[in-house]
């Protein structure tokens, strides 16, 4: 095999990470974002009755996403990326539905 066409493979192979990780990191972003925003919500005094909270909680959830699918170009493989954003999405969802029970 030529030097060229290892490198076009390689290339293809490179491009195809990127592009799996970009999706990765915003389905697992959104997941994350969305959490995180419920979690603001629910954890801090007075619930979303509390003087613009709401937006504190609808505004939370752009960059939260952004630094998330940002963050997953810095894992090594795919196959890591989607593990610790699947791990990460379902501890947050976990937390969400925890404190969605309330105290006992």
């Amino acid at each position: 095999m030529t030097r060229a066409a290892t490198h076009r493979r390689a290339a293809g192979s490179i491009e195809h990470g990127l592009v799996l990780k970009f999706v990765i990191g915003m389905l697992g972003g959104f997941g994350l974002a969305i959490a995180a925003s419920v979690l603001l919500a629910r954890l801090s005094p007075g619930g979303l009755t509390a003087a613009s909270k709401f937006h504190v909680a609808m505004w939370l959830v752009p960059p939260v996403w952004i630094a998330v699918a940002s963050a997953t170009f810095l894992f090594r493989g795919v196959v890591r990326a989607v593990a610790w954003l699947a791990v990460a999405n379902v501890t947050a969802f976990a937390l969400v539905l925890l404190c969605q029970r309330g105290p006992v």
